[in-house]
């Protein structure tokens, strides 16, 4: 995934997201996007955008230049790029305005990072509310971060009127992007004009395209299985299925037993002892490993997983793994995912693994299952049915998955074509 020179590509395509964040989701999105695009031609090249400039996390392989540098002045002569005018939005659950709720994914830790986050009289101002009482300070942090670097456009960051970007008549187009809200009334009319103006929406399901509709959205909504569906085409599944055998292997995992890869962040409710509980009966009844795999770290997904483990006695081994190409390789090297992380369950259907989606009180599960013609069960109510809906999950068989998910592939490559078609016109 390394940047190509954007002096050798015919265009370079911008691409807006959250993919300065600690989750493994939204990293994936500029991998296999720009994998999409070396299909189409290998002269494209591509550009990522975020709130926060530098390194993406994870060693995803890129760096992300700074969102509110889209929205300067139109160069001309010998600075002008093809790329001015050619803007992908997404994907993920980002067409929304709740800033303080996206910031919130952001401020974790102290230090310089606060003081980046905030400016210096932020963190001053944080560190003496927090002598105070700790959840005004953390409100105040999610307000300033909201203020410092997500305020460069309405009605939110990632809602892009093209009339914004350099020239007045930029090109903007939404990649497998989710709505994870419905928009307060006072919002829905300038959203609607956002997407009037846009040359091409795909969304990652009908939830998503039924609450545009509601805010008066009346241009076609491509609605397709998430991006990430892809992962099955791009990357060959047994060699990423040995590379993350290799890695087990180093953690003490048996991989001649079945192993179940688990994923959950922290929720009201959750409960660490009854899922180690659930779990433990799974690797009694199958002589299997269970292996738990933090994929959102912004969501405090490390945290939990470790007091899963500490509540399994160490029969459960933490895999930390600290890059996106090795987490990629452990769930394909699993026999089952089960997780709250959408695409922790989108990376194990696209290579065939049988999953089941956690308990989490969202409509994005709900949304991919359906789109990729998956059964609606496959979404747990409780933690207390994982034991018994792992069987069922296991029993429909990797053919069952890997069926499912060639079909969706075939529907999103056709939507990626479309996209790319209007966004190259």
């Amino acid at each position: 995934m390394e940047d190509r020179n954007p002096t050798d590509a015919v265009v370079t395509i911008k691409q807006l997201g959250t993919f300065d964040v600690e989750n493994y989701g939204d990293l994936l999105y500029p991998a296999v996007f720009r994998r999409a695009l070396q299909e189409r031609d290998p002269r494209l090249a591509l550009s990522a955008y975020s709130p926060l400039a530098g390194d993406a996390p994870h060693a995803a392989g890129f760096e992300t230049r700074a969102a509110r540098t889209l929205f300067g002045p139109a160069r001309s002569g010998a600075d002008a790029s093809s790329e001015d005018d050619r803007l992908v939005v997404g994907g993920g659950d980002i067409l929304r305005t709740d800033r303080e709720t996206l910031a919130a994914h952001y401020v974790r830790g102290a230090g310089a990072g606060l003081r980046r986050e905030v400016g210096v009289t932020g963190s001053l101002r944080y560190h003496a509310l927090r002598r105070v009482a700790a959840w005004r300070a953390e409100r105040f942090r999610a307000r300033a971060f909201a203020r410092r670097w997500l305020s460069y456009t309405d009605p939110g960051p990632f809602l892009i009127d093209p009339a914004r970007l350099p020239g007045g008549d930029g090109a903007v187009c939404y990649l497998s992007c989710g709505v994870p809200h419905d928009f307060a009334p006072g919002e829905r009319r300038e959203v609607a004009r956002v997407f009037e103006r846009a040359r091409f929406v795909y969304l990652r399901d009908e939830q998503s395209a039924d609450k545009l509709r509601r805010c008066g959205v009346r241009r076609e909504l491509h609605v397709a299985p998430d991006l990430a569906v892809l992962l099955g085409r791009q990357l060959d599944g047994a060699v990423e299925a040995a590379k993350g055998r290799a890695l087990l292997k180093s953690l003490g995992v048996d991989t001649s037993v079945p192993v179940l890869c688990f994923q959950s962040m922290p929720y009201p409710g959750f409960d660490a002892g009854e899922i180690a509980r659930q779990l433990a009966r799974y690797r009694r009844d199958s002589w299997g490993e269970v292996v738990l795999l933090p994929l959102g770290r912004c969501h405090g997904d490390a945290e939990f997983l470790r007091l899963v483990a500490e509540a399994s006695n160490g029969d459960f081994k933490f895999a930390d793994a600290r890059t996106v190409a090795g987490a990629v390789s452990i769930i394909a090297a699993c026999d089952l995912f089960a997780g709250t992380s959408l695409h922790g369950n989108i990376t194990a259907s696209s290579f065939g693994i049988p999953h089941l989606h956690g308990p989490l009180p969202t409509d994005k599960a709900d949304g991919f299952l359906s789109s990729a013609g998956l059964p609606a069960w496959l979404r747990l109510g409780s933690w207390g049915e994982l034991y018994e809906k792992i069987g069922e999950a296991s029993l429909l068989g990797p053919e069952f998955f890997a069926s499912r998910a060639g079909a969706a592939r075939v529907r999103v490559t056709r939507v990626v074509d479309a996209l790319l078609d209007a966004l190259l016109a």
